[in-house]
């Protein structure tokens, strides 16, 4: 069971009044923010006003024009389909020779726990989605434990009701509005520049699911303290009649509110860096606290060395949050829309009969005018006429600048979603390829945000979570089974590489592979994709009769042999980065590796066989991965 603080009753007194504290005031200084996320939902669903106009006329245009959603939509689509595009969302890496062996079986792993467990497919959906309309999004990677009941089958094969166990590594995506940290940080992870010394996510229960965590809800977890659960439930019977207004509207909406079940209780899981015992040394721990009463419903050590959230942005901004493509928008969908209005308007008066009453005529000041009216006045006491505007415009050409504004400030371009009807016939696949780069600039930017600081935590993470519950086999026995689960997946070698992998201490295991995000670039056209290929194919076949002469140079030694290997390095590290601008994963992978090829001259001048330099790296050494 993870550790629960032993803490005094002062000391546990004073984290919870600095929580509350502290907590109370980043809620209160991000009010504005919270204000202008709603106002930005709503930019995006561009509702249509239903209401009666009264200026410049009854009944005058009202309509609002979706550009936000029409920004937001393809380039969150865009966002899933590149993550999405490659087999296997993340690639692992060995960092060091010991890891070799282990590297392929973890990712071939963590392509099957996305699959099958993880469905990051769905998450991602969710937090791109966010990410584009608000600009910031959070993921959690937790170790989810449930036990719910079901109709099943028993031993004997009858129907009965069965006790279901959820247990599994799990990847969330945290609202914004439901994820906090101080004001003055501007990152998750308390060693970096700035870093939080706390962060926080917002959960609401219902009375009985908080009761059941006073009970021992997660096995690998300590109970919720019944005492103080008690005094939580008490609080909120008593505050009952401070939400009578709330209860109201709710239950108009059909939502009961009876506290036996179903009305929410809002408590913060905050993951924080404080001082336990008062010896001046800081603890890294995890308080479930109700804010209310500044009551600490449970108390525990952390058990990763990071915390379990990771946040994405679309465009960053001066502290924490990003900016999004809503708020980039805000602006232009404004003015099309007033520009729309007004012109619809401009039609409408230009084309519909206005009269010109005459002295004397039986006809009041605000007369009432619509369509099959009938007057009855003197001959010519009545004139029609239209309303011209005194002056006009392309209505279509100035909404089309307005939109133009809006893609550069939105960094939304047509090249992007296929549209190429700008471009000359015939144009070149390399020189489409080449506008696509100069005009995927800011998505790839956001891209990288997402490989290096989201979703490579993410799978970081999962591996660490795997070799946690794989070791805790005291308090979570049916955690191992994913030792045997990786065996029948992977089969054998590869089942028993990555099972010795995941029975060390996590701690090792960022010291000896690197998780990545495969998505590396912004392009997924696979036209142009195929053209690129294409053409690196052929230099590939060009390079390479050079390396292998190199080779040879190198191993019949002597002066040359000299100059051959430092041209040797030089056109390999050249090659790695044409091919990093070709955007291929794991290019250590095909470029010759000069390390292999002394190593192979070396136990050649010992008596050994002919290694080819071309094969690659460096086999591991004697005693498993792991040395």
């Amino acid at each position: 069971m993870t550790d629960r603080i032993s803490w005094s009753p002062e000391r546990k007194k004073a984290c919870a009044d600095w929580l509350y504290e502290d907590l109370t005031r980043a809620l209160t200084q991000r009010s504005s923010l919270e204000d202008a996320w709603r106002a930005n939902l709503e930019l995006y669903r561009a509702p249509q006003d239903k209401s009666v106009a009264h200026f410049p006329f009854e009944g005058a245009s009202q309509i609002t024009f979706p550009l936000a959603a029409m920004n937001v939509d393809p380039i969150w689509a865009r966002y899933v389909a590149n993550v999405h595009a490659p087999e296997n969302l993340w690639t692992v890496a060995a960092l060091n020779e010991r890891w070799m062996s282990a590297a392929k079986p973890l990712q071939d792993y963590l392509t099957w726990m996305d699959r099958h467990i993880l469905k990051m497919w769905d998450v991602n959906m969710r937090v791109f989605q966010e990410m584009c309309k608000l600009g910031t999004s959070v993921y959690k990677t937790s170790w989810r434990f449930e036990r719910r009941r079901k109709m099943g089958y028993n031993a004997q094969k009858r129907r009965e009701r069965l006790v279901e166990t959820i247990n599994q590594p799990c990847v969330d995506h945290v609202h914004v509005a439901n994820f906090l940290l101080p004001p003055e940080a501007n990152a998750i992870d308390p060693e970096a520049q700035n870093g939080a010394q706390w962060v926080a996510e917002r959960h609401r229960l219902t009375p009985n699911a908080l009761r059941a965590m006073g009970r021992g809800q997660e096995p690998f977890a300590p109970n919720f303290d019944p005492a103080v659960v008690e005094a939580v439930l008490k609080y909120e019977e008593q505050s009952m009649t401070k939400h009578q207004e709330k209860v109201k509207e709710l239950e108009l909406q059909g939502t009961t509110l009876n506290m036996t079940r179903g009305r929410p209780i809002e408590f913060w899981e905050v993951h924080a860096r404080f001082d336990t015992t008062g010896n001046g040394i800081d603890d890294d721990i995890v308080v479930f606290v109700h804010l209310p009463t500044q009551q600490v419903l449970r108390g525990m050590y952390a058990t990763l060395p990071m915390r379990p959230y990771s946040a994405v942005r679309y465009l960053r901004g001066d502290g924490f949050y990003g900016i999004g493509i809503c708020e980039q928008a805000e602006v232009w969908q404004k003015t099309i829309s007033n520009v729309l209005n007004f012109n619809i308007d401009k039609i409408l008066l230009s084309n519909a009969p206005m009269l010109r009453v005459g002295a004397g005529a039986n006809v009041v000041a605000d007369e009432p005018i619509f369509p099959g009216k009938q007057w009855h006045v003197g001959k010519g006491e009545l004139e029609a006429f239209f309303l011209t505007a005194p002056g006009s415009f392309d209505i279509q050409s100035l909404i089309g600048f307005l939109q133009e504004s809006a893609k550069q400030r939105t960094g939304v371009t047509d090249l992007q979603f296929g549209t190429v009807g700008a471009l000359p016939s015939r144009t070149p696949a390399m020189t489409v390829q080449t506008l696509l780069q100069e005009g995927n600039t800011r998505f790839d930017m956001s891209i990288k945000d997402i490989r290096i600081g989201g979703l490579s935590e993410v799978g970081l993470r999962v591996l660490q979570l795997l070799q946690q519950q794989a070791l805790d086999s005291l308090n979570n026995p049916e955690g191992a089974a994913y030792l045997d689960l990786a065996r029948i997946i992977l089969g054998s070698p590869e089942g028993e590489q990555a099972v010795r992998a995941l029975q060390i201490p996590f701690e090792a295991i960022e010291l000896g592979v690197g998780v990545a995000l495969t998505a590396t670039s912004g392009q997924n056209n696979k036209e142009l994709m195929k053209q690129s290929n294409l053409a690196l194919l052929q230099l590939y076949s060009q390079m390479s009769p050079n390396f292998l002469q190199l080779a040879q140079v190198i191993q019949m030694g002597g002066p040359a042999a000299v100059v051959a290997t430092q041209i040797f390095k030089g056109g390999a590290e050249l090659m790695g980065r044409v091919l990093e601008q070709f955007d291929v994963r794991n290019p250590e992978d095909v470029l010759p590796n000069i390390n292999a090829l002394l190593s192979a001259q070396g136990q050649m001048g010992q008596g050994g066989g002919q290694i080819s330099p071309m094969q690659g790296g460096q086999a591991p050494p004697q005693g498993g991965m792991l040395g």
